[in-house]
């Protein structure tokens, strides 16, 4: 029986592989169901086996096409090598907590196929990403903290000593080699050369804080030395996407599964997995912060003594609760004095690898460059401890900053019709603009639409109340507008298979991120003085998000001369775009309206906050 059909998304070659499989093994695979990758290039089946060897039934498991790029195609090993290092000789953490290999990885040219279980057995587990906004976040991320660290490696070693520029070139790795992302984005964007010693980054007056990308020579952490440089298992890439936790709200925290082990070294530094697991959950919070906001959660995280009114509640409690995890397994050692350098030190080096990403907009990504200096500076202590030679200012990226344009108030007043305008005809070539339309009748707009003016009579000369209303505020119009276009898109793209989007969708999206962004640009320039802070922080963040999608549109890796696993990581690095501006934008909308209404509304965590992706 050709059973090649049911796997054809894998491709040709493995879904033929898979039937030789099945037949070789007797172990027939039924009711397929597709995954989500969470952009990791590798191709993810959910299936039924029923194996005729003795002692096993029927099952759910997962069969994983690796990416042939880098880390991935070494998972199959890696895995085997994690499930295989026993803490003290004592196999109980592999087993409860890392992804079980069913069947031997099979070769795919250039690839491996794997069979894995699902995370404890057990189908309704989830990642821990989907469970961020939930009450149980801060104690679930201190319980995998401690796991990790206690459990997973209460053996842990060194090699000797080294300096603290090593520690963070060794967690960076190739990061820093001059074609990379994150070397491109320092010297074109910042404008900062990557030999530069010392920086004021944002202000003049600042502090002067070490380049947290200058790592040679003589660089002042090049005088710093660690004597105890902690080593051991680590997953090697540690996020909310690569946990999976019980679904339940009142489960048992300790009940976590680690999967994608593609990175699993044993003698890597022990204080990366946590920091990097804690910095993708402040890079979730992120975008809903304002600046003083983000300026007290740079001082939380580096230590320093801050009233943290501004910060979200839940995330306060996290980096708390996080930072205070290794305890217990430092004090059985009494080495926990070793550990506070490594942990700053390990925020340096993460830090830099958030601001690498292209995902996250200009704003987010000038804030993690900050962090990254301003742990550097906590590293080597107050500012009167050394003495810096020359100072280079660095003022941020121009993405960053406010943007000033001028506008004319009576180019987007409102047409005068309450009725939406026609659905334009599929036929067309060209991309379409965003425009503003008239908006719908809402309690909102009762006023517009009882006006004289909308029913053709003429405003008495006694009513100035009445006037004043015929230019309503647009912005409310705008984001609605903004909301139906890229829906529209998004659908669009998840009709595409994976890496295979046209060039007329890609610059269709990228002329209507562009022309939003002017839209907008201009209304807030005319009605900035008359909005609130929370309106304000919110509709800059649409801003940043419209940028982002462009950016995402025009990636490189969306071109039709990429692999196939390259342009599917960008296909889904645009859908995370789009899918992160509408939550932007309803939020934006429903600060407008409640702003209106009267209503108070909570300025840092607004309800129905989206998620950005890992």
């Amino acid at each position: 029986m050709d059973r090649s059909p049911q796997f054809a998304r894998f491709g040709a070659r493995t879904a033929a592989l898979l039937d030789q499989w099945q037949q070789q093994n007797h172990r027939p695979l039924t009711a397929p169901a597709w995954l989500d990758t969470g952009g990791s290039g590798a191709s993810l089946a959910s299936v039924f086996v029923r194996d005729s060897d003795p002692g096993r039934t029927t099952r759910r498991m997962i069969i994983k096409l690796c990416s042939p790029d880098g880390d991935s195609s070494m998972e199959p090993g890696r895995l085997i090598a994690a499930r295989r290092s026993l803490p003290n000789g004592d196999p109980s953490f592999p087993r409860d907590h890392l992804v079980e290999q069913l069947y031997d990885p099979m070769p795919v040219d250039d690839a491996w196929l794997m069979f894995q279980g699902f995370a404890g057995n057990n189908e309704s587990m989830v990642t821990l990403s989907t469970i961020l906004r939930q009450r149980r976040m801060p104690g679930a991320a201190a319980q995998i903290t401690r796991s990790l660290l206690a459990d997973w490696n209460p053996d842990e070693k060194s090699d000797g000593e080294m300096t603290a520029a090593a520690f963070v070139s060794e967690l960076l790795d190739q990061r820093l080699e001059p074609a990379e992302p994150l070397a491109v984005w320092v010297r074109d964007t910042l404008g900062l050369d990557l030999e530069t010693a010392w920086i004021r980054p944002g202000r003049a007056n600042a502090a002067p804080l070490p380049n947290p990308v200058h790592l040679t020579g003589s660089c002042p952490l090049a005088e710093r030395t660690l004597d105890y440089p902690m080593r051991g298992r680590a997953h090697g890439d540690l996020h909310p996407g690569n946990i999976m936790v019980p679904k339940e709200p009142d489960a048992d925290l300790g009940r976590y599964v680690l999967i994608d082990l593609s990175r699993f070294d044993e003698r890597a530094l022990l204080a990366r997995d946590p920091m990097h697991l804690l910095l993708c959950l402040v890079a979730d919070f992120l975008p809903h912060m304002s600046d003083d906001a983000r300026a007290e959660l740079l001082d939380l995280l580096v230590g320093r003594d801050t009233p943290g009114l501004l910060i979200p509640q839940g995330l306060a409690r996290t980096v708390d609760e996080v930072r205070r995890a290794p305890d217990g397994w430092l004090h059985q050692r009494t080495i926990s004095g070793q550990w506070t350098g490594q942990w700053l030190l390990s925020m340096q080096a993460c830090a830099l690898m958030f601001t690498a990403r292209v995902r996250y907009d200009a704003r987010d990504r000038w804030w993690f460059f900050r962090l990254a200096a301003e742990a550097a500076g906590a590293y080597l202590g107050p500012a009167d401890a050394y003495e810096p030679g020359q100072v280079k200012f660095v003022p941020g990226p121009r993405e960053a900053e406010p943007t000033v344009v001028e506008a004319v108030v009576a180019a987007v007043k409102l047409p005068q019709q309450v009725a939406p305008p026609a659905a334009k005809p599929e036929t067309k070539h060209g991309p379409d603009p965003v425009r503003i339309p008239a908006p719908a009748p809402t309690p909102l707009r009762e006023s517009v639409a009882s006006a004289p003016e909308a029913s053709g009579e003429s405003l008495p000369d006694t009513a100035p109340e009445t006037a004043a209303e015929e230019l309503p505020d647009t912005l409310p119009a705008l984001l609605i507008d903004l909301r139906n276009t890229f829906t529209d898109r998004l659908g669009e793209l998840r009709e595409y298979e994976a890496g295979s989007v046209s060039a007329r969708t890609l610059g269709l999206i990228r002329e209507q991120a562009d022309r939003g962004q002017a839209d907008l640009e201009a209304l807030l320039a005319s009605r900035r003085d008359t909005l609130g802070e929370e309106a304000r922080e919110r509709l800059d963040a649409v801003l940043g998000r419209l940028a982002h999608v462009a950016e995402a549109a025009n990636a490189p890796g969306l071109s039709h001369e990429q692999p196939l696993y390259l342009r599917d990581l960008a296909h889904r690095t645009l859908v995370v775009a789009l899918d992160t501006l509408l939550g932007s934008t309803r939020e934006a909308t429903l600060g407008l309206q409640v702003g209106q209404a009267g209503q108070a509304t909570d300025p840092i965590r607004p309800e129905g906050a989206r998620t950005p992706s890992g």
